[in-house]
């Protein structure tokens, strides 16, 4: 697709009130988005009459082609439906975004990604679970989702990034809006070993109405959500609800029973979710999964077949693990130390795909192997 086609796209993406279904309304009856454009006084009928005038002056006011460039040299990407970059994982949900704005990076579909979500005024208790599951996922090379507010999203990105891993903020505003303000810092980290992501054009200012469409996205990024903590009623059950009905797996740490805020989280195990007290059961999940989709093979072959075709960098990686747990950041000085050394990024993400084949696991922030005597046949 040309960056003209693209430009118009955008065009339409920021358009007053157009979203998904509204945009491939006016697609189908005008053929581009470019189309579009050129006929907005016929396509306008197509509206509700409270976005007529509001579309007509868009499209008179905002230029594509300029519009799209400036947003370019600031930094923020865009992609929609149509387009090949469009994130997979959306394809196939209810309601899915017509399109998308960020700034750093998209989350890598071939990472695993947990999202992290809770109460905002959590407890003590709330507050270390977030940072130690942001940190542990982190050292697992595992992507934190979450949507960057204060409480419980926040401290779990800032404990991922701490540990040197990767976490995406979704937004409720424009991805050049930092809402809330007193995350700024935050914002900032996400943008340069993360992103920032929103359905929102450039500019849109936090309204409370974008916040639940905003969870849909938190729930849709990941493979996984995990609840620390929640009142009964509260927002983060309308994420439990959109991550149930895209099919995203479900878990919540326990709380204790005389906590309100520990009352979310107990109600969602009754109801089904699955217990979280460590990093380790959500890597077993992620383990279980791959285990699912490998072709079976016979038990009278042993061990042996997880070890054979491993990269030379799977290899060095895993006999460093083959006397003692090491962390992330030991097992980078370890291999720099052999001049062999790594980007913490893709570390992590070798670490996470030997914790799949199930050579590897995760605990206390460190990684071992599951078995050191397999390692030495292999």
């Amino acid at each position: 697709m040309t960056e003209k086609e693209i430009a118009y796209l955008y065009w339409l993406y920021c358009g007053p009130g157009i979203g998904h279904q509204r945009a491939h309304r006016l697609l189908d009856a005008c053929g581009t988005a470019e189309g579009v454009c050129r006929q907005a006084d016929r396509a306008v009928r197509l509206l509700e009459p409270s976005l007529r005038e509001p579309f007509l002056a868009h499209a008179e006011t905002f230029d594509p082609m300029t519009e799209y460039q400036r947003m370019r040299e600031r930094g923020i990407r865009f992609t929609c439906e149509l387009l090949d970059d469009y994130p997979a994982k959306f394809r196939n949900i209810p309601d899915p975004p017509f399109g998308l704005t960020w700034k750093g990076k998209l989350p890598d579909p071939k990472i695993p990604s947990v999202a992290v979500i809770g109460a905002r005024q959590c407890s003590e208790y709330g507050r270390q679970m977030a940072a130690r599951f942001g940190t542990e996922l982190a050292q697992a090379g595992i992507q934190v989702i979450s949507g960057m507010a204060v409480g419980i999203d926040g401290l779990a990105q800032s404990g991922a990034l701490k540990a040197g891993g990767i976490s995406f903020g979704i937004l409720g505003s424009g991805v050049d809006v930092c809402y809330p303000a007193e995350n700024r810092a935050l914002y900032e980290k996400l943008i340069n070993r993360g992103g920032v992501i929103s359905e929102n054009p450039p500019g849109t200012q936090p309204q409370a109405k974008h916040f639940p469409r905003r969870n849909r996205l938190i729930s849709g990024f990941c493979d996984l959500l995990l609840v620390i903590e929640a009142r009964k009623r509260s927002g983060t059950a309308i994420t439990v609800d959109m991550a149930l009905e895209q099919g995203r797996d479900v878990y919540a740490l326990p709380g204790r029973v005389t906590d309100a805020l520990s009352d979310g989280c107990n109600q969602l195990i009754r109801q089904g979710a699955g217990i979280a007290t460590c990093v380790q059961d959500l890597i077993d999940v992620f383990r279980a999964d791959a285990a699912d989709k490998r072709p079976d093979t016979a038990d009278d072959r042993g061990p042996l077949p997880a070890f054979s075709g491993l990269t030379e960098q799977e290899r060095l990686i895993a006999d460093l693990l083959r006397d003692l747990p090491r962390s992330v950041s030991g097992i980078a000085d370890a291999l720099a130390s052999k001049g062999h050394p790594m980007e913490i990024p893709v570390l992590s993400e070798i670490l996470i795909g030997l914790c799949l084949k199930g050579i590897a696991e995760s605990g206390g922030g460190c990684f071992r192997l599951t078995d050191n005597e397999v390692l030495s046949h292999a």
